[in-house]
């Protein structure tokens, strides 16, 4: 079967990712590349040895030039729309990264269009596809916990630190870590309560990622750079050539310190969502924590099924009579628990008009409203009620 022509948009991390496995896979056919910035394109083409591939400023003289089948957007959150739009009014095939945008209009936008496009959107909620959370889910459509009545979710992220250097700290980019990292979680939450979001109460705050006046606005020009944790080092990626290619454009340097630098999101924060069908949800993020790892457990009247995403493990632990059960999945090859790699062969079969299982924008619109509320809560020091607008 002929591969799927595919434009791949926005050379950040995750799109560097995204040429990487896209170029390794035989479903797919990398014909364009698109940012803002080409000579970022420029450099990733040329070590992905990538020769025939076209490179684009903008998304609309790439459609209007490149046949394509399928647009992939990795451009920051608060910019999905503006490729995603064209996209879809051009028919095509569209996969999207998590979350779907930023504020409640976009959302409302891209659901409009999808509809008018016939269904065309796959939005890359990769965590649904590790093999941990999808055992679980697995698990609750057996019956095994019986009715659902908590569900914890907590999050220690190290890698998060590096959100203070990157456009992910400003919400008017990201949304806040409400939405650019909490809405992963707030996604599967959702996914495990089976019911629309009808409150949400959160509590965040920046403590650790605070003004230093000891400190330099970046690393390379700081006395502590040698005894700080936190300092930014280049390891000799592609990663840290795009840093050096942006910064010779734009005066844009990747070793802005993370005290320092103007933010207005958390690094710590707690939500509780409650659902329609009465199952509480808390989900904890930590983004200082020095190790990386996520954990879920799901109870109800039967059992507690417990997930692990680091060991890629997951536990039920039965009431009556009481006994255990432990799946040792061992499949977490990849980014996001092995995730990554499964979602994409998920969206190859959606652009294949075969079955798939997959997320679309007004499904994926719900962790962003979620997170919308959250941000909303945290502000105000208030719970949030949520009415109308949700998929259940």
């Amino acid at each position: 079967m002929e591969s799927i022509r595919t434009v791949v948009v926005g050379m950040g991390g995750r799109g560097i990712w995204a040429v990487e496995t896209l170029a390794a896979s035989r479903a797919f056919e990398i014909v364009a590349m698109v940012d803002e910035l080409p000579q970022r394109a420029e450099l990733i083409k040329q070590e992905s040895q990538l020769n025939g591939v076209s490179v684009f400023s903008a998304i609309e003289p790439c459609l209007d030039q490149v046949d394509c089948d399928a647009v992939a957007v990795f451009t920051p959150d608060g910019r999905h729309a503006e490729v995603v739009l064209p996209a879809l009014a051009a028919g095509r095939h569209v996969f999207v990264e998590k979350p779907l945008e930023i504020t409640a209009q976009r959302l409302d936008d891209i659901i409009a269009a999808d509809e008018a496009a016939g269904g065309k959107t796959f939005v890359g909620f990769n965590l649904r596809y590790a093999p941990v959370y999808a055992k679980i889910r697995e698990l609750l459509d057996d019956g095994v916990a019986g009715q659902v009545l908590t569900v914890q979710a907590d999050e220690f992220y190290d890698g998060g630190r590096t959100y203070f250097r990157r456009w992910n700290r400003f919400r008017s980019h990201g949304g806040g870590l409400w939405i650019t990292k909490a809405c992963h979680d707030f996604d599967l939450l959702y996914w495990m309560a089976s019911a629309a979001p009808r409150s949400v109460f959160a509590s965040a705050s920046l403590d650790y990622y605070r003004p230093r006046p000891d400190a330099a606005m970046y690393c390379r020009d700081c006395d502590l750079f040698d005894d700080c944790p936190d300092r930014f080092e280049p390891d000799s990626t592609v990663r840290d050539r795009i840093n050096e290619v942006t910064e010779q454009i734009n005066g844009q340097r990747a070793d802005l310190c993370l005290f320092n630098a103007e933010k207005d999101t958390f690094d710590h924060g707690s939500a509780i969502v409650t659902f329609t069908n009465n199952v509480v949800a808390t989900y904890t993020v930590n983004v200082v924590a020095g190790f990386t790892n996520r954990q879920m457990r799901v109870a109800g009247s039967k059992a507690a099924i417990e997930g692990d995403l680091g060991a890629s493990r997951v536990t039920v632990r039965h009431r009556d009579p009481s006994s255990e059960q432990v799946f040792e999945l061992g499949n977490d090859e990849g980014g996001h628990g092995g995730g990554d790699q499964l979602i994409l062969d998920a969206f190859a079969d959606f652009v294949r008009g075969r079955p798939a299982r997959f997320v679309a924008p007004a499904e994926a619109a719900v962790a962003v409203r979620i997170g919308l509320a959250a941000t909303q809560s945290s502000d105000e020091h208030a719970a949030v009620e949520l009415t109308g607008g949700f998929a259940s």
